[in-house]
């Protein structure tokens, strides 16, 4: 079986790179890659998750992969959680909704042949919301419900912070809910970890599991490694190969996106301004 994890596609209304990049992707996976699904970890949309036009753009490409496909939200998707988000966009019921109509549920688990692939809303955890409660709720079943099958587990924000120096909501999953998590997993043959965000590949093993970050399709975060830690950053998806129990991940850097510093591409900067943010 194989499974292609694409990630951070920042999508604009207005079209131009990101949309040029992703449109570039979706024929690799329908003509060379041709996985059995495809997972999206989330920041689908370019910047402002109120901006129906972005998510609806976002929705017309993805509509062209021939694969099953299954979306996260990122925080450009439906704000964040935390005392400071960025920008000021915090997570909101309203706006899980918005992106629930266009994308689907937020969290889910789906049967692979002999594997799960389970989903959850990093971006809800820590922030308060009815949502939360019952995504936690939810969380907690799963051991029940998988017959020990081995599973794959997908978010937007990593679980664990990239490096031992910076632990915040802004770059991971909120550090007070880590031990819950690990806990809510530990009764769950996890064989990866896999999450988007960071703008750069990057492997490593936590709890006997694999754990990923997924490059992005539309830019790369550079100059910040002392936050994001060791890596790979260029654009690109990540292959996972599932066989006899174990999941094999590998980078696929596909050479001919375009890759731009994201305040030169001007639907990226027109969101920016539009938020009143400088990046």
């Amino acid at each position: 079986m194989k499974l292609v994890q694409i990630s951070d596609t920042h999508i604009s209304r207005l079209g131009g790179t990101t949309n040029e990049n992703l449109a570039k992707i979706v024929g690799l996976l329908n003509e060379q890659l041709r996985p059995d699904v495809v997972v999206h970890s989330g920041d689908v949309s370019i910047l402002d998750p109120d901006e129906g036009g972005d998510r609806e753009a976002a929705r017309e490409l993805l509509a062209g992969i021939q694969a099953p496909l299954r979306v996260l939200p990122g925080n450009h998707d439906v704000g964040e959680p935390g005392d400071a988000p960025w920008a000021g966009i915090g997570v909101t019921s309203e706006r899980l909704a918005a992106f629930r109509s266009v994308f689907g549920e937020d969290r889910w688990v789906d049967d692979l042949g002999e594997w799960a692939l389970i989903g959850f809303n990093s971006e809800i955890i820590g922030s308060g919301l009815p949502e939360e409660q019952e995504q936690w709720a939810w969380l907690e079943s799963l051991g029940g419900r998988l017959d020990g099958r081995p599973a794959i587990v997908f978010c937007h924000k990593p679980i664990w912070s990239p490096t031992a120096a910076v632990s915040s909501a802004s770059l991971s999953v909120a550090p007070e809910a880590v031990a819950r998590l690990e806990s809510t997993f530990a009764s769950i043959e996890v064989q990866a970890f896999a999450s988007g965000h960071l703008h750069r590949f990057a492997l490593g093993e936590r709890r006997g599991a694999h754990t990923v970050s997924a490059p992005s399709t539309a830019f790369v975060h550079r100059g910040h490694e002392d936050l994001l830690g060791p890596g790979v950053s260029e654009l690109g998806v990540v292959e996972y190969l599932l066989e006899d129990g174990a999941a094999a991940p590998a980078f696929r850097r596909v050479a001919w996106l375009e890759d731009a510093e994201p305040m030169t591409i001007p639907a990226f900067a027109a969101s920016a301004q539009a938020l009143g943010v400088t990046i």
